[in-house]
């Protein structure tokens, strides 16, 4: 995949974390990695890295950086268990840009907990992938940093418990823990549309019907609520297409005779249900064939469309 920057952090069991970002340089071009899992080949890191040049900046970056000593409460210790926890905020994010944290667990480390959420909102729970690295023996924690708002914020907790002889049989899973590449399938498109396509192919998937092993089932559902059109704006061409017909009618009725204002009420009463139809069809609440009905009904009760009984004898 193609990243725009990494967050790469360590952290050790005598509470020391090692913390230090790549980005994406111009003169090298694009910063291609792959996950753990997509490889065999030997790796220095959480990612592959597909450009030699990128994972000599990588290994030189983590040969440099400089590891800080975690304050008690950030990292301590409490019966056997240990409890990290790490703050990142107005990490700059792009439109069609990836970037990435990750964050490998001391050696040997087995999570019992990890929560990921808002820095402002506690409740904002992000989704983020999880990977036993067996050839490292540590954890690693990824989450995918994207934000419409150009910034993104998360504080990371977890807890976690030494565990050297069972480490290889040992997973870890929550309700938002995500394979990795599940989240593209789903929300990725979000933020590369603008508002109207984003509403469209909300639309789309939400009325999509998925046929698995003999069972119906709803696709996906963003949870996308769909704008609904200004009639003061969608509906002003039919406003004023109804305006000039009623200010001829009250041109007739000035120059003929008073019997014809009838005709002039029930014309404008008429035409309001005709602007009410296109609008109901311009908002896409009316089929096309359902429309054509309602159009030839209403013009019915014109009297120059009615049939002429007198025809009949």
């Amino acid at each position: 995949m193609n990243i725009h920057a990494l967050i790469i952090e360590q952290l050790e069991w005598d509470g020391h974390l090692k913390s230090f970002t790549l980005q994406a340089q111009r003169d090298l071009g694009q910063m291609w990695v792959a996950f753990p899992d997509e490889y065999q080949n030997d790796r220095k890191g959480p990612f592959h890295f597909l450009d030699s040049d990128y994972e000599n900046i990588f290994e030189e970056k983590n040969a440099k950086c400089r590891e800080a000593k975690l304050p008690p409460n950030k990292f301590f210790e409490e019966k056997g268990n240990y409890c990290f926890s790490t703050t990142w905020n107005q990490i700059p994010t792009e439109r069609n840009e990836l970037t990435y944290y990750s964050l490998y667990l001391p050696e040997y480390a087995v999570p019992d907990e990890i929560n990921i959420t808002d820095t402002y909102q506690h409740d904002l729970l992000f989704k983020k992938m999880i990977y036993r690295d067996d050839k490292k023996k540590r954890y690693i924690v990824y989450l995918e940093c994207r934000s419409r708002a150009g910034r993104f914020n998360f504080k990371l907790n977890t807890k976690f418990h030494k565990d050297e002889k069972n480490f290889k049989n040992t997973r870890y899973s929550d309700d938002q823990t995500i394979d990795f590449y599940e989240r593209g399938i789903d929300e990725h498109w979000y933020y590369i549309l603008s508002d109207n396509e984003r509403e469209k192919v909300s639309n789309f998937f939400a009325e999509q019907i998925i046929i698995n092993h003999g069972k119906i089932k709803q696709s996906y559902k963003p949870t996308i609520i769909a704008k609904k059109n200004n009639p003061w704006i969608s509906g002003s061409f039919y406003l004023f297409v109804v305006v000039v017909i009623l200010t001829i009618f009250a041109i007739i009725y000035k120059t003929v005779q008073w019997f014809v204002l009838p005709i002039v009420i029930i014309g404008g009463a008429v035409l309001v249900g005709i602007i009410g139809a296109f609008q109901l069809r311009n908002d896409d609440k009316l089929r096309e064939e359902n429309f054509i009905k309602l159009m030839t009904e209403t013009y019915k009760l014109f009297p120059l469309l009615k049939r002429d009984e007198a025809k009949k004898y």
